[in-house]
């Protein structure tokens, strides 16, 4: 299916808007969290008060994203990505008067946050749904890799400018900004345009819209496995860098804060670099083929996070151990980001148009609910056996998880098909709209 000619400028134009507007809202989202979950811990002192919020913010998008994504599928998917954008920034606003009334309420705080994610919820739903539909088929790789790149950023300026901001301006100055940014990004995709399918294949009900959605993954066995390893990534990985990572080096192995700090910053710098090369098309075609084989990868480099203990020379220098650990995330943050981007990529192309947001619901609903669960399996662990067996068995066990994949039939056809993607069940002409 040929993409309409007119269709290149506006996608060059979607894709700088699509990124411009990221960063500047989801930069100011985590500045805002990060500020909040400082405040929480100046006001309270307490580490469950904090993670209770921290919960709150998170487990409602557990349980609505699979109805959020049937309701996307059914909508106007630029109005949905407008108006949750300006009314995020609404709720910021509206927020910040009755914050300065009752600066202490952490229950308002709590009712906040969950009012928060839940917006937010339709929004991210709403982005990873509509790529295909802002940018050409061979650049929706592309898109998510800057996508992945602009997580990476935020992910390493967020705490930083949180912290700086909230010691010098307090959360009021934030939520307020933090206002003004989202309803600035929302104006701003006023601008994007959107390619429609001419038909729609909407189910009679929303009921319907939702057993097409888990009928449709029941169906195809590649996206069944491509969960599974979602599933296994997120219980796995999360809590490798964010719990065990932190244990190991700044606990067992007496490293500094700052030599921690920049141990985590690696990871990113090598989602980033992965990116921005897969991001290249003859690269992302090459890397398709061999999406498992990296994913392999990853896992042998769990394996070496024991070197501490397999080569006891390398203890004895702060500076030695810090290198490795950089050295190790950053080559397994870039491997990382080489299979993510065309897996994502993947799944937004051959996934029908009309159930592409109910099937990512599912996805985001079910790996949401893996990542705290290992967190808190993996905590639990740690105060209970040596370190050095979470890296080992999440290696090992992560190590077979490619083996199986890049050996299974359904997942190889699923990565080596050519075909012009699906935009619906029926395949219908595309347009150009402004809706």
């Amino acid at each position: 299916m040929n993409q309409p000619k007119e269709f290149s400028f506006y996608a060059r134009r979607n894709l700088f808007i699509f990124s411009v507007t990221r960063l500047i809202s989801e930069l100011g989202s985590s500045i805002f969290k990060f500020a909040l979950s400082l405040y929480i811990l100046d006001i309270t002192g307490s580490a469950t008060v904090f993670s209770m919020v921290l919960g709150l913010s998170i487990l409602p998008g557990v349980f609505v994203n699979i109805f959020a994504g049937v309701v996307i599928d059914r909508s106007n998917k630029k109005k949905v990505l407008v108006i949750t954008e300006i009314l995020s920034g609404i709720a910021l606003l509206i927020f910040l008067p009755i914050f300065l009334l009752d600066s202490t309420n952490v229950m308002l705080l709590a009712v906040f946050s969950v009012i928060l994610s839940l917006i937010q919820s339709f929004t991210f739903l709403t982005l990873n749904a509509s790529i295909p539909n802002l940018v050409e088929r061979e650049k929706v790789h592309s898109a998510n890799s800057s996508y992945q790149s602009i997580g990476a950023i935020i992910n390493v300026l967020g705490p930083i400018l949180g912290a700086i901001t909230y010691r010098a301006w307090g959360l009021e100055t934030i939520v307020m900004i933090n206002g003004i940014t989202f309803i600035s990004a929302g104006l701003m995709q006023l601008w994007l345009q959107f390619r429609k399918s001419d038909e729609q294949t909407v189910s009679s009900s929303y009921l319907d819209s939702v057993k097409d959605v888990f009928a449709y993954i029941n169906k195809q066995k590649a996206i069944m496995y491509l969960l599974f390893i979602f599933v296994g990534i997120n219980f796995m990985l999360a809590p490798l860098i964010q719990v065990v990572l932190p244990y190991v080096t700044y606990q067992e192995l007496q490293l500094s804060a700052q030599q921690l700090s920049v141990i985590q910053g690696a990871w990113f710098v090598g989602v980033i670099a992965g990116a921005i090369v897969v991001s290249r098309r003859k690269v992302h075609q090459f890397v398709i083929t061999k999406i498992f084989i990296l994913f392999q990868l990853q896992a042998i480099l769990f394996l070496t996070w024991c070197f501490p203990l397999l080569f006891p020379s390398t203890a004895g220098s702060l500076i030695q151990m810090t290198f490795i650990f950089i050295m190790i995330l950053a080559v397994t943050g870039f491997f990382n980001s080489m299979s993510n981007v065309p897996m994502i990529s993947y799944v937004q192309l051959y996934t029908p148009e009309h159930i592409r947001a109910g099937v990512f619901g599912v996805i985001s609903s079910i790996t949401m609910l893996a990542t705290p669960l290992g967190i808190g399996l993996y905590g639990i662990l740690l105060d209970r056996i040596h370190w050095v067996y979470l890296p080992l068995a999440s290696g090992i066990v992560a190590l077979v998880m490619g083996i199986m994949a890049h050996k299974n039939k359904e997942l190889r056809n699923f990565f080596s098909q050519n075909a012009e993607p699906v935009l619906n069940s029926v395949g219908e002409k595309e347009r150009v709209s402004a809706l």
